[in-house]
């Protein structure tokens, strides 16, 4: 098993032993330190310095070429789970691609999780990878998404990279992730349409903010924050560093995505709620959807 070491790159995920987590054991790999998307609702600003200032890895090639000799068969990565792999400044690094072309030396599994349609660069070789990607789009309002993800690709271009990969045979989930109350918690027709355009498992969750992302939210729409206000500081709870909704609220909203992927088809899991019984898939983050062997062995 490979250790975390500050000279490893890919790390045994750490849930910070949170109660309500049931991702499978897995490896976490981010090619990047920090995020150019902006998103309001980010909780990883609340641990990486700077983390607006997206910066690839210092000699991140070298240690991945180390670290994928030392990973075991059948190994799960996934990434990334802080920093998104395709941030603006991979079109041109081309970082995340290069790590790509390592793992295909070695029979891993491979998650992608991203806000970025630039994923659909990298087809060659996903084909060639046992990989499935998990696509975040937290609402079809575009006007919204530049409010809450002001430095991410469009809903538009998000739902175009869905229908791409899913036409090549790539397996696709989405995060509806996260669901805030009296922004983005009507979800009907977003699941319709990422179920039209391939997508077979969804993962969601509520906003759970920390101190500065509930800043975010609190400037960039103070009048829903007043709302939401006496649902996390009053009647909400805190656990660990987040601040959650009330368990019946939380419950509802759940349930209410829930109940939608089932109408359409679409396996469901939610995401550090504790909500197990609402669970379809056979993963909670996708990662089942990964293939048994790379797609291009198939053809």
């Amino acid at each position: 098993m490979l250790r975390a070491a500050k000279t490893s790159v890919i790390r045994p995920f750490d849930p910070w032993r949170g109660r309500f987590c049931t991702c499978p054991p897995k490896f976490s790999f981010d090619p990047y330190t920090g995020c150019e998307h902006g998103c309001l609702y980010c909780y990883a600003s609340s641990y990486i310095r700077r983390f607006y200032e997206c910066r690839p890895k210092r000699d991140l090639l070298k240690l991945v070429k180390s670290d994928v000799k030392k990973l075991p068969e059948n190994a799960l990565i996934s990434m990334s789970n802080s920093s998104d792999p395709y941030p603006p400044m991979e079109l041109e690094l081309q970082l995340t691609r290069q790590c790509l072309a390592e793992f295909q030396k070695k029979n891993l599994r491979i998650l992608i999780i991203t806000k970025s349609d630039l994923v659909t660069r990298d087809l060659d070789l996903l084909r060639k990878l046992r990989c499935a990607v998990a696509l975040t789009i937290t609402t079809l309002d575009a006007s919204l998404a530049r409010r809450l993800e002001p430095n991410a690709p469009p809903p538009s271009r998000r739902l175009d990279a869905v229908e791409k990969l899913s036409s090549e045979g790539i397996k696709i989930g989405i995060r509806v992730d996260p669901i805030i109350p009296y922004l983005n918690d009507d979800v009907r027709e977003l699941l319709k349409e990422v179920r039209n355009t391939g997508a077979a498992h969804v993962t969601s969750s509520t906003f759970k903010p920390r101190p500065d992302s509930w800043a975010r939210i609190e400037m960039t729409f103070p009048e829903i924050a007043e709302k939401l206000r006496p649902f996390y500081f009053g009647e909400g709870e805190r656990i660990a560093r987040s601040h959650y909704l009330p368990k019946t609220l939380r419950f509802r909203l759940m349930e209410k995505v829930a109940e939608e992927c089932r109408r359409l088809s679409l396996t469901f899991a939610c995401c550090r709620e504790g909500f197990t019984e609402l669970n379809t898939g056979a993963s909670c983050d996708g990662s089942h959807l990964t293939p048994a062997r790379p797609y291009s062995s198939k053809d």
